[in-house]
């Protein structure tokens, strides 16, 4: 996927969170009974089991303006974000249903356009049109589960992988937290997410002890971590301490590591 090598990804995002949502700008759809269990819905993803729904009008304003602000951090990409705006559903119905889909784990929305677009720069703005929506959701729809209970590596929201972890300062325990909904969940303190190896170990950077990266020499993947007894800081934003280390993922990818080491079940 492209990035932004040209641009401060710091000021990219907090661009991004210039763009307002209106109150219920997300809703979710509850599934009937007959349709999945109460056993089933414990152990799969929310999002799988209470569909977030977004109002087609709200869904591709925003798309609209994360596309100007790619443009603006990235002007370069202004004819690709162009040619797939022109290339976006026109009728009602159809714009309904891309804006439904867009929240579906796994589906490619890119091949329902039927056009010869650029993957990654599409992948790129509705990823980042998504992932506005994807908190807001998950706020919505936290309180029907017990995220201390999950304990599984995969987000109890969405069902994506963790981007960054935290041991917090009362015990030790260690949270994962994903970057799309920003949640995070309980999940045993030495277990590779990505695997489940109970092996994996750890390394800090001199000048950056607070952080730990865990890494996995099964799957090879990796997780920065932030230790909470180590900070001193009453309230600790997850999303933001992920984007400040991105000097950590360097490090990591370099000796042969990966955050995310099997493919998101997600399209964002």
């Amino acid at each position: 996927m492209k990035s932004f090598a040209g641009a401060p990804l710091l000021d990219f995002y907090m661009e991004l969170n210039k763009i307002s949502l209106s109150e219920d700008a997300v809703r979710f759809s509850k599934p009937a009974r007959e349709v999945i269990n109460a056993e089933q819905e414990q152990t799969m993803p929310l999002i799988k089991v209470y569909p977030p729904k977004v109002a087609a009008v709200d869904f591709f304003e925003v798309l609209h303006q994360v596309s100007g602000v790619i443009q603006k951090k990235r002007p370069d990409m202004s004819n690709e974000l162009a040619k797939i705006e022109a290339a976006l559903p026109a009728d009602p119905t159809e714009r309904e249903l891309f804006a439904t889909q867009a929240f579906v784990p796994g589906i490619n929305l890119l091949t329902n356009l039927k056009q010869d677009l650029p993957p990654d720069t599409f992948g790129l703005l509705l990823n980042h049109t998504v992932k506005l929506f994807m908190p807001r959701y998950a706020q919505e729809i936290k309180n029907l589960r017990n995220f201390d209970q999950w304990l599984q590596g995969k987000c109890p929201v969405c069902g994506g992988r963790p981007s960054f972890a935290l041991l917090d300062k009362e015990e030790g325990k260690r949270y994962l937290y994903c970057g799309l909904c920003e949640v995070k969940w309980r999940f045993n303190r030495l277990i590779c997410p990505f695997c489940l190896n109970n092996e994996s170990q750890f390394f800090t950077v001199k000048g950056m002890e607070k952080y730990r990266v865990y890494f996995c020499d099964q799957c090879h993947g990796y997780i920065k971590t932030i230790d909470e007894r180590r900070t001193g800081e009453a309230d600790i934003d997850l999303f933001w301490e992920d984007i400040k280390t991105m000097q950590l993922d360097i490090l990591a990818i370099n000796e042969g590591y990966y955050n995310q080491p099997v493919e998101q079940p997600a399209t964002y």
